[in-house]
């Protein structure tokens, strides 16, 4: 009885090694077929200017009368829309990302340190698209002058990211196939066929959002021309070149 327990058990490990015998056995053969090879990574960075933009903004306004408070919200909006307009920025320019509207009961003894909106208070969350970076600031103003509360973010952004990616990672490619030749040379060997060669990390870089501290509750804004200058955006990549090498 002792000696067909040891029997099963061994048979239970042999199975249990079989798969992974086949994988090594898989591996030394496609190892033997393809031969040595030589793996390299290549990384590249391109710098492109922005050439789009997103401003975002909240209009809140509030009222003991509901009717009241939403009226006034779409006169600032539509005033928005129209000053916007002034500076080639057509309906299309303008999407809205929130509209809420929440009543807000008045306490019986409001703290004085905090600022609150009592009633009935409607946001409305807007953005802004404009493809002339240089206009980012003559839309914060034009924003402000239409009764806009706060100016949340600018993000900066490329309008064909997956162009600048694809420069970036023909870059990468190079730098991968210099570094294949300077270690062929001196290790003093041939580079065969490419066997694989695979990108790494995320396909397409995103916007760059930039925070603005802006709320109709602080002080008013200085009478000058807002700026806000943006910077390059860096595209970055990277990719895996497998060489056979050659005898």
């Amino acid at each position: 009885m002792r000696t067909f327990t040891l029997a099963a058990t061994a048979l239970a490990v042999l199975a249990a090694l079989a798969p992974a015998a086949a994988q090594t056995t898989a591996q030394t053969t496609a190892q033997a077929a393809f031969g040595p090879t030589l793996t390299v990574t290549g990384r590249a960075s391109v710098d492109r200017m922005p050439d789009e933009a997103v401003v975002a903004f909240a209009i809140i306004t509030d009222d003991a009368n509901a009717g009241r408070a939403t009226s006034a919200n779409n006169t600032a909006y539509n005033t928005l829309v129209t000053r916007l307009g002034g500076l080639g920025l057509g309906p299309s320019a303008l999407k809205t990302t929130g509209f809420d509207v929440a009543y807000n009961p008045r306490p019986a003894q409001p703290n004085p340190q905090f600022a609150q909106r009592y009633g009935y208070v409607v946001t409305r969350s807007v953005s802004v698209t404009t493809t002339r970076t240089d206009q980012v600031g003559a839309v914060i103003d034009a924003a402000v002058a239409a009764g806009v509360t706060n100016v949340n973010t600018v993000t900066f952004g490329l309008h064909d990211r997956s162009g600048a990616y694809r420069a970036a990672l023909g870059a990468a490619v190079a730098d991968a196939q210099d570094q294949a030749h300077a270690l062929a040379d001196a290790a003093h060997v041939r580079l065969g066929r490419i066997q694989r060669i695979s990108p790494i990390g995320p396909v397409v870089p995103g916007p760059r959002p930039l925070n603005v501290a802006f709320s109709r509750v602080a002080p008013a804004a200085p009478p000058v021309p807002t700026e806000v200058q943006p910077s390059d955006l860096s595209v970055q990549a990277s990719v895996t070149i497998t060489y056979q090498i050659a005898p």
